[in-house]
This record gives structure tokens, sequence and C-alpha cells, in this order.
């Protein structure tokens, strides 16, 4: 693991100081969850972007956010994201599910 040193607000050092109470656990835990779910949520927020503008298959998309195809595809419906989805894509989709059985 890496240390790393970041000046914060002090409105932010009382809200870690309230979940640190409230999950009884140490601050760095907490900073380290924070973040941790931080950089997921920007990951996702990149990955439909990549979509949005076609830069990146569904799959990639999903890769790069770390998380599976099928709760991409669902956040992409709930984004409403225009998708070029042929029937034969859906043909090898549902190969490559067979496979991974």
């Amino acid at each position: 693991m890496q240390t790393i040193t970041a000046r914060i607000p002090e409105g932010l050092l009382k809200d870690l100081k309230r979940i640190e109470g409230e999950e009884r656990t140490e601050r760095a835990e907490v900073i380290r969850r924070l973040l941790a779910e931080a950089i997921g949520e920007w990951k996702l927020r990149k990955a439909l972007e990549m979509i949005r503008q076609r830069k990146a298959s569904m799959r990639a998309a999903a890769k790069f956010a770390g998380i599976r195809y099928l709760e991409l595809l669902d956040r992409v419906e709930k984004e409403a994201i225009p998708l070029d989805y042929t029937l034969s894509d859906l043909r090898a989709d549902m190969e490559a599910l067979k496979r991974a059985k």
C-alpha cells in the first residue's frame, strides 16, 4: 500500500469524523472505502460516456468500469443511451454467455 497526503476543507474533516464514529472504524479505513467508491462511480460515468460517444463496446466499457456486462446494460437502459445493437450482436452475446457457464 502507498501513503498519500491531502489537505481537505474543515467541513470534510467533520464529515470524516462523523463517519468514523458511526461506523466505529479508523479514519484510514473510511478514507480508503470512500475513495474506492468514488473511483468506482467515476469509472462507471466514464464507461457510460465511452458508450455514448461510441468509443467502446459494451464489453470493453464494462471491463473498464470493473462491473458485469449486465450491470452496465442496466445502467445504459436507465440513462436512456441509444445502442446500435443488432441481432448478430445478440447471438454473439448469447454464445458468450453459454461459454461462460
